[in-house]
């Protein structure tokens, strides 16, 4: 488990990890699509979690259309688990990796169940941490 802010350095730049929450090394497969919209934009590995998200390594081509901002849903399924999560977010980074791969994080809310939002997993996948 993770608990202090990771620098990692790209190019010329350095990004300061800002989460709020604790990190767990959980991997798994994440499928991610644009809210309201039926196709899948990306897919991925899952790279790390926290409470308020998760980190997911994808094929660069696929995210060109995922950038900051952009609200998402994403079908995450952990690589201990059976079950997959319904979760609702939206995109707070993305960057290029290479070879031709991308990075990006994803915030999820810790209410996600307000009127017209659909139905969502993102209570539950909060819990993973209060265990």
């Amino acid at each position: 488990m993770k608990t202090d802010h990771a620098f990692s350095s790209l190019g010329n730049e350095r990004f300061m990890d800002r989460r709020d929450f604790m990190r767990l090394d959980k991997s798994g497969s994440g499928l991610v699509r644009r809210r309201g919209e039926r196709r899948p934009v990306a897919s991925g590995r899952i790279l790390d979690i926290s409470a308020n998200g998760l980190n997911l390594l994808c094929e660069a081509t696929l995210t060109a259309s995922l950038g900051p901002g952009t609200p998402v849903e994403i079908v995450a399924r952990l690589d201990e688990s059976s079950e997959p999560f319904f979760l609702l977010g939206h995109v707070i980074w993305r960057r290029q990796q290479p070879p031709e791969q991308c990075q990006i994080g994803i915030e999820l809310p810790p209410r996600a169940d307000t009127a017209g939002t659909p139905v969502n997993d993102n209570r539950d996948w909060r819990a993973l941490f209060l265990a």
